[in-house]
């Protein structure tokens, strides 16, 4: 065999060497690329699934944390000699340990429920109030003589429907969800009464624009249950939608069989919630309605005027607003007023009526009904101005109407006499005027023909 031939077929051998080297790692490649882009490691405490002991996040010191939310310790190196440890409260300011809360034993991850928590708080040993647990990521690493604290604050939600200008004749449909709170980002629980989950999937998500417009935050993690790639899940009709902050949602419910009376959004791990509701009519404002109003008929000047509503709330839900009770020149007053799923209540305020007499008008107004009426303020000795201003415009109003019928009747009598006699004397002018040029002009015609003859 020549060098050629043999030189050939190590290169042919050479080729099908690489060749089957890159077919096998694409392959590999394929199947390990699709693995990593269908999940999402999820946060870990030690060696447990956050998932599988039912908590929200991992605890760590340093970190604000929310109420409602489920927190985990463990404490796989043992540090915790005891194997049990105190939440105390601690008060930064005095660089202090405040109340014992709660005890912990540990025996594996211990999860910590802060739906009563609010402030800032320390582990520490029990028993112990020199040293405090450092926690990094669910894991206790280390006790510090310095204060090692986490807090927990108070989520605030406000929900509130927005028109978009669609309708279906009845009520718009294209709405948007004002989504306000004191926390950046938040996974939320969107229900409809009324809708089911696949009715809730195609108003918020049906078609790309929906799902570009409420596309999740990247860096949220996974919903903690059966999730897809728009962070949602069906469970009992609630629509799940992840990672969104302040801002709004866009919705469409064109497609829906009926426009839902009201739509809830609840913050996953929180529990915060929060209703805007639709009337038949449209998008409803707020949850008050103002069922009767009261007001004095007439005070003097200067003196109290009381105003009072009966409130009701219409909403199905616990809700809080303001009632504003304005009159004209006379003030303002703002009560705040909260009320039970279905309750009303009576409330009223005090204002000072204007130093000039005459009507003036009240309003009282919340979020979603507002009335009005009017308070006549007299004067204390029985000739109040509005009655004086009455008067004097009656005088005047008489004294122009006997002027107007004076003139009036004066000019619409002379008209009368020129139509029906004609010898008055503008008419008689008129004639006269007329008869002298009527002659003037035959004598100019008959000279002209005299001079023509000639």
């Amino acid at each position: 065999m020549s060098m050629f031939e043999h030189v050939r077929g190590v290169s042919v051998f050479l080729s099908l060497v690489i060749l089957c080297a890159l077919a096998s790692g694409i392959a590999v490649g394929t199947d390990h690329g699709d693995h990593v882009d269908r999940s999402v490691s999820p946060p870990r405490a030690g060696a447990n699934d956050l998932r599988e002991i039912d908590a929200d996040r991992n605890l760590s010191s340093g970190t604000t944390f929310w109420q409602g939310q489920t927190l985990v310790v463990d404490d796989p190196n043992e540090i915790v000699k005891n194997d049990r440890l105190h939440l105390r409260e601690y008060d930064e300011g005095a660089d202090q340990l405040g109340a014992l809360v709660r005890e912990f034993e540990i025996d594996g991850p211990v999860r910590i429920d802060t739906t009563s928590l609010q402030g800032t708080y320390v582990l520490v040993p029990a028993g112990e109030r020199t040293n405090t647990f450092v926690v990094d990521n669910g894991t206790i690493t280390e006790t510090t003589e310095a204060a090692a604290p986490f807090e927990v604050l108070v989520q605030t939600l406000d929900v509130r429907l927005v028109g978009g200008g669609a309708s279906n004749g009845t009520v718009e449909t294209d709405l948007e969800l004002a989504l306000t709170s004191n926390r950046a980002r938040y996974n939320v629980n969107v229900t409809a009464p009324g809708l089911t989950f696949v009715e809730l999937e195609s108003a918020f998500i049906g078609d790309r624009l929906l799902r570009d417009q409420n596309a999740p935050y990247a860096d949220r993690p996974p919903i903690d249950r059966r999730g897809d790639d728009y962070g949602m899940y069906a469970d009992n009709d609630v629509i799940v939608l992840r990672g969104f902050a302040d801002g709004r949602l866009q919705s469409d419910f064109g497609t829906a069989e009926s426009i839902p009376r009201a739509v809830t959004v609840q913050v996953s791990d929180t529990g915060v919630t929060d209703t805007a509701e639709i009337s038949a009519s449209g998008i409803e404002t707020g949850p008050f309605e103002i069922a009767k109003v009261a007001a004095p008929g007439s005070v003097r000047p200067g003196t109290t005027v009381r105003l009072s509503a009966t409130v009701r709330n219409q909403w199905s839900i616990p809700s809080e607003r303001d009632v504003i009770f304005r009159l004209r020149d006379g003030g303002q007053t703002t009560i705040e007023l909260s009320l039970p799923a279905g309750a009303s209540t009576t409330v009223s305020t005090a204002l000072s009526a204007p130093s000039d007499s005459g009507e003036y008008e009240f309003t009282i107004a919340t979020d979603g009904d507002s009335a009005n009426g009017t308070v006549t303020v007299t004067d204390p000795n029985g000739s109040d101005g509005g009655s004086d201003e009455g008067n004097d415009d009656g005088e005047n109003d008489d004294g122009g109407n006997a002027s107007d019928e004076k003139n009036g009747g004066s000019g619409s009598d002379g008209g009368n006499e020129d139509n029906d006699g004609g010898d008055g004397p503008i008419a008689i002018d008129v004639n006269l005027r007329l008869g002298v040029g009527a002659l003037l002009t035959l004598l100019s015609g008959i000279g002209v023909v005299v001079w023509r003859r000639r």
